[in-house]
């Protein structure tokens, strides 16, 4: 009907595909969609509740219906429905919710945590890096095993290129994705060296660990189980405001971006958050 090419119309069935549930068909080709799911999700969220405010009806049995229901569609004998309302009302799990400090995969930052600080204190730096395992599963090397980074999000999901980048800068922020170093020397000789492991049995909570070989033999082998950002080991409010100011000031420009980091600040006292996302709104020269 809107009469789009054929590479239109083959994106348009990737993004409809993704909007089903958020899945991870993205890694195969770096696709944009990834950012776009917590978006999607609170934007759904919002309409229903509104359809529903306005007369809409929706099933009662939305999860449990014997017949279409979430667990016995997706989860039939396996689903444990009873954990969904476990102390509902009182443990309230967004208060589990971490920062990510780094412009990566979350399940990465154990391992650029471990190399920041083995690599930190080596006194060659870098460059006296002879190997980099990584210490994980199967999931960990099909999820993160990618070498040959083409584009963010690639390189987002490589821990070859993660570890290589924040290796050679000391960082991993965002200024070491975008651009792609992936032509820098040093990080292309490090995503050489850079192995995946699958020696570990990892539950849901776990991480992979990071072993660092020297070029004088040296091997220093660290597990982090908590990552920097993690509830258990958070970052202070002034490196969250620095990461806040990271990622708006190009897009919103200085002052803008630092209304918008006082209103989330004060955002408990608000009483219409629309003028928080109004300050959101981009202006056409913002950041040049």
């Amino acid at each position: 009907m809107l009469k789009a090419s054929p590479e239109t119309f083959v994106q348009a069935l990737g993004v409809a595909g993704t909007f089903t549930g958020g899945t991870w068909a993205f890694l195969a080709d770096g696709a944009m969609v990834k950012r776009f799911h917590p978006g999607k999700a609170s934007e759904t969220g919002v309409s229903a509740a509104l359809l529903a405010r306005a007369g809409l009806t929706g099933p009662r049995q939305v999860l449990d219906a014997t017949w279409g229901g979430f667990y016995p569609t997706y989860a039939p004998g396996v689903s444990t429905p009873e954990r969904a309302v476990a102390d509902l009302g009182a443990d309230f799990r967004i208060l589990r919710s971490g920062i990510k400090p780094y412009a990566c995969c979350r399940t990465l930052h154990s391992c650029i945590d471990a190399v920041l600080e083995i690599v930190g204190a080596a006194p060659g730096g870098s460059a006296s890096i002879a190997a980099l395992i990584v210490h994980g599963n199967a999931q960990t090397r099909l999820q993160f095993g990618r070498t040959d980074v083409r584009n963010l999000l690639e390189a987002q999901f490589s821990a070859a290129y993660c570890l290589a980048v924040a290796a050679s800068s000391g960082r991993a922020t965002l200024d070491q994705f975008v651009p792609l170093r992936s032509a820098d020397a040093e990080v292309r000789r490090l995503i050489a060296l850079t192995g995946i492991r699958t020696d570990r049995v990892l539950d849901s909570k776990d991480y992979p660990s990071l072993e660092v070989v020297f070029t004088d033999g040296t091997r220093v082998h660290k597990d982090v189980p908590f990552a920097k950002g993690a509830p258990e080991a958070p970052i202070g409010d002034d490196e969250l405001v620095a990461k806040a100011m990271s990622l708006l000031v190009p897009a919103l420009g200085d002052g803008a971006a630092s209304r918008v980091v006082d209103a989330v600040w004060s955002v408990e006292a608000c009483a219409d958050l629309s003028t928080v996302t109004a300050l959101l709104v981009a202006p056409r020269n913002a950041g040049r």
